[in-house]
């Protein structure tokens, strides 16, 4: 049993994020007092404010015995949006340094969990300036130096790539595989999940888009991006269809990206429709390439159909992203550099090392519980990944965090000079607002002025996105207009 009293029951969703960093547990329960549990781990948070600061208290027991606390303070400042986020940092921190004082093992991120490492950098620099950032990162938030680097290298990378103010990025989504792998945790269903599924979506998604320019309120589309899913797993007719008007709205775009991810969707005449539209980016995704990992989760395709498609996609002159997985059930650090060196080798123009993140009451966890490699186990390939891709004229770009994620760890995006994609440092960093169509998909509009977001979240289940379609097209105008 695994329990949790916070005096800041707003919080209590953050506060639980940080316990799993360190117990391994889907479940816990709130209590309505400061009583520990006799069994299990409790986390006893008590949160006060005065003379212009907080004080948050944590308070670690272990079957009912206190085995560790910390206290953490902090400015209060004015203003309700700053009040609040300087209360959720307080209580996160020093409910992580109480567990780290028990447990022992720092993690790489230190306290940070649910946020964008460099976004939050991003916009400490603006705040505090370049070393206030930084020690807000190392000596508040705990992160590591190495992680810190990490994140300072990337803001470099991104210095120039930002968008103007007038300007606004598009994502049409298609929330179709021909099969699903095993660890997947978005919006994704097979082509035939019901009869004239394909039909009736791909009907809505063209409404749906009817609105798109009249959504822009006449500002320039800088990055299109059509993702899933896997787009290539439409018929012909239906990703021409998709793709003639996504060309309509990309038209003067910088950037105009499909994926394809799957080498068993990608076939000479899909990847020519995707060339007329005027799309200069793909991917094609290995994950591994060690067919027996590739069956264990759920990949239909071989490491040989992987090496044909993207030879076959790089004789139409794309710039090509692959993704590989590290953490992945049965591979260690040397099984993910007999994937990566293959494929340095290829040159694409991106490379993207992911991080494998499994819910822990998942089936697939379940499953492969033995051979998932421990959080120790999967940092060091991460590092001798990176280290192997710099070594190849590579540079991370951007990066951004999951939940589950093995070691508290991260995905990363590599780039060769003058190939990176505008779209995802946009999105990860949150640099502009984002016109989202398809199951699933989020709009975000920004409003830099006031530090916020809103958000408009297109409905995640196929058929009910087809049912009330009028009121996901009525969220985002009044998102928008």
């Amino acid at each position: 049993m695994t329990s949790l009293y916070t005096q800041t029951p707003l919080f209590f969703s953050d506060i639980c994020e940080e316990m799993r960093l360190y117990i391994d547990t889907r479940r816990i329960e709130q209590l309505n007092a400061p009583v520990p549990l006799e069994e299990g781990y409790c986390v006893v948070h008590e949160m006060s404010e005065s003379g212009g600061r907080f004080s948050s208290r944590a308070a670690l027991y272990r079957d009912g015995k206190l085995v560790s606390e910390n206290r953490y303070e902090c400015p209060a400042p004015p203003g309700e949006l700053e009040n609040k986020r300087a209360a959720k940092r307080a209580a996160k921190i020093s409910v992580y340094r109480a567990l780290l004082s028990h447990f022992g093992t720092a993690m790489p991120w230190g306290s940070l969990t649910g946020v964008r490492p460099t976004k939050l950098l991003r916009d400490s620099e603006a705040l505090l300036g370049e070393e206030g950032a930084k020690r807000l990162l190392l000596h508040d938030f705990d992160v590591s130096p190495g992680k810190y680097d990490f994140a300072k290298g990337i803001l470099t990378m991104q210095a120039g790539l930002e968008p103007r103010p007038d300007e606004l990025d598009v994502y049409i989504g298609i929330p179709f595989c021909v099969t699903r792998c095993a660890y997947c945790s978005f919006a994704s269903f097979t082509p035939n999940v019901f009869k004239g599924a394909e039909e009736q979506y791909i009907s809505a998604l063209m409404e749906e888009l009817e609105d798109a320019e009249a959504l822009t309120g006449g500002r320039r589309v800088r990055a299109l991006y059509v993702g899933g899913g896997t787009p290539t797993a439409l018929s012909e007719a239906h990703l021409v269809k998709v793709l003639q008007r996504a060309a309509e709205l990309a038209r003067g775009a910088d950037e105009f990206t499909v994926e394809a991810g799957r080498p068993d969707t990608i076939t000479a005449e899909k990847l020519r429709i995707i060339k007329d539209s005027g799309a200069g980016r793909i991917s094609v995704n290995a994950q591994t390439l060690c067919d027996e990992t590739l069956v264990r989760i759920g990949r239909r395709h071989t490491t040989r159909e992987f090496f044909d498609a993207y030879s076959l996609a790089a004789s139409y002159g794309f710039d090509i992203n692959v993704d590989v997985i590290a953490g992945l059930p049965g591979e260690n650090a040397d099984r993910l550099m007999e994937t990566l060196y293959p494929i340095i080798e290829l040159a694409p123009a991106n490379i993207t090392v992911h991080t494998l993140a499994v819910k822990r009451a998942s089936a697939f966890a379940a499953a492969n519980m033995e051979a998932l490699p421990t959080d120790a186990a999967t940092a060091k390939p991460l590092e001798l990944a990176c280290q192997a891709l710099e070594q190849a004229g590579y540079r991370a770009y951007y990066m951004y965090r999951q939940k589950y994620m093995k070691g508290s760890l991260e995905n990363a995006g590599y780039t060769r000079p003058g190939k990176a994609c505008l779209y995802n440092i946009d999105n990860m960093e949150e640099l502009c607002d984002v016109l989202a169509f398809g199951v699933g998909a989020i709009s975000k509009r920004i409003f830099f002025d006031e530090s916020r977001i809103e958000r408009a979240a297109n409905i995640k289940d196929l058929r009910m996105y087809l049912e009330r379609l009028d009121d996901v097209m009525e969220r985002k105008r009044a998102l928008f207009l």
